[in-house]
């Protein structure tokens, strides 16, 4: 969930940190953000392929889905926020369910919840002072009777990232199945297509790559390192996925997979 401060009275506080090493092969990190002043404090919600489990205060867990839109949510000051962030394509394995389900969601997780995760439910149930320590544990439990993950969406997530400009189709011969099934199992694991994946996995790449930058870089730079056809190509899915101009965009939001290693492959920004 990748969250995009607005200017206002109140301001917030966000820091990621990574999983421990039972949890590394389904989450991204933890991230915890505390809004402070007073006020309220608006964020918009841009995708990036994830599906994280939100603890709001000391309100019941929430799972976000995918979202192919982006959305504003109000925080009042004082509110703070532990969530843990999914690998793109690891949702399923932990939730028991198809991350298409969720697709632009956001549903209590005991609603989410299979029967063969039952024993984990109580242990979530935590009605006040969250902490990562005591996710940690609980997800560690989950994730041993985890299903294993789709090893062939995977490895075509991992390719997408490498291959900028492939096609659907080139993926498909890639990993033997049809563009069909492809479609189908991408969906079951992620929450919607390769193509939809590879605009959004772009998406963070440009914010990644703006932010890696150190200095501003010109629009029609940042989109040939990201791998957009051209700055217009950029600017029509900024606007898609953010509802802002590159610019203001690129002022204030940032990469939400800059733990993930599916950028190491990507072109550098130039010093």
């Amino acid at each position: 969930m990748n969250l995009d401060p607005h200017r206002h009275v109140s301001s917030s506080q966000y820091r990621e940190s990574p999983v421990p090493i039972s949890l590394a092969n389904h989450f991204l990190c933890f991230w915890e953000q505390v809004i402070v002043g007073s006020g309220n404090y608006d964020h918009r919600v841009l995708p990036d392929a994830c599906v994280d489990i939100v603890f709001i205060n000391d309100a019941p867990p929430v799972v976000v889905g995918p979202w192919t839109d982006p959305f504003v949510v109000r925080f009042p000051a004082g509110t703070r926020i532990i969530g843990v962030r999914f690998e793109p394509g690891r949702a399923p394995g932990i939730l028991g369910i198809p991350a298409a389900e969720l697709l632009n969601r956001s549903v209590p997780l005991y609603d989410v919840w299979s029967a063969s995760c039952a024993r984990s439910r109580s242990a979530l149930d935590v009605p006040t002072a969250v902490s990562q320590s005591a996710l940690a544990l609980t997800l560690a439990r989950a994730s041993a009777s985890a299903a294993p993950p789709d090893g062939a969406i995977v490895a075509g997530i991992r390719w997408l990232a490498r291959h900028q400009g492939a096609t659907v189709d080139q993926l498909s011969r890639w990993i033997g199945i049809s563009q069909r099934q492809l479609q189908r199992r991408f969906s079951a694991a992620v929450g919607y297509g390769p193509k939809m994946f590879q605009c959004v996995l772009r998406f963070q790449r440009l914010l990644n790559c703006a932010s890696r930058a150190g200095r501003p870089v010109p629009l029609a730079d940042l989109a040939a390192i990201a791998g957009y056809a051209d700055q217009a190509h950029m600017t029509r899915e900024i606007r898609r996925f953010s509802g802002c101009t590159p610019k203001a965009l690129i002022q204030s939001a940032g990469c939400t997979l800059k733990m993930s290693d599916l950028f190491k492959t990507g072109h550098p920004v130039s010093d």
